[in-house]
């Protein structure tokens, strides 16, 4: 299959998008070895703003080095964006996500099981309980009333009794 450039989505360089931009691009990665050459030369031409100032700042054989594949580009993107201040920014981000927090006032429990699960895969390394355990914490006490989380196997079980007791779970919250 030959990649067009309207087939790869576009990055900014903001780096709360920089990982969920990844996952779609190594998905892409995934279906061929020439899609992942294919993906190093296209990606740099769908950077815009910020990411495609620095893109295109790398001197000329630098790019053409990184540009040999999708992982060599991937490698380079993330050497630069992916900081350490940034990986300790994530983790405090993704330890203290709460549910309905600022900017987040009307999310279903659902939206914020997935939002509060994208923040800890992408920082941490949890096995279940651990990640059951941490979406819990940021979670209003009165769903440990409807929620049996101590029979939840797997991330799924817990995802899938939260969008069962949606409802539940909004109306046993004190009203503001």
């Amino acid at each position: 299959m030959k990649l067009k450039l309207s087939d790869v989505e576009s990055w900014d360089g903001d780096t709360d998008y920089l990982i969920h931009w990844f996952r779609k691009m190594d998905d892409l990665a995934s279906m061929s070895g020439k899609m992942r050459q294919q993906l190093g030369r296209i990606v740099p031409k769908r950077l815009t703003g910020a990411a495609s100032s620095w893109y295109w700042s790398l001197p000329f054989d630098h790019r053409r080095q990184i540009e040999v594949d999708w992982a060599t580009l991937r490698e380079e993107i993330a050497g630069y964006y992916m900081t350490k201040k940034w990986w300790e920014k994530l983790r405090k981000r993704a330890s203290d996500a709460k549910f309905r927090e600022t900017g987040h006032t009307k999310e279903s429990p659902s939206e914020y099981f997935i939002r509060k699960a994208d923040l800890l895969t992408t920082a941490y390394n949890f096995d279940d309980s651990e990640m059951i355990s941490e979406i819990m914490q940021g979670a209003p006490s009165q769903w440990n009333m409807i929620l049996t989380t101590h029979l939840y196997q797997t991330v799924v079980d817990l995802q899938r009794a939260m969008r069962f007791h949606e409802e539940a779970l909004v109306e046993c919250l004190p009203q503001r």
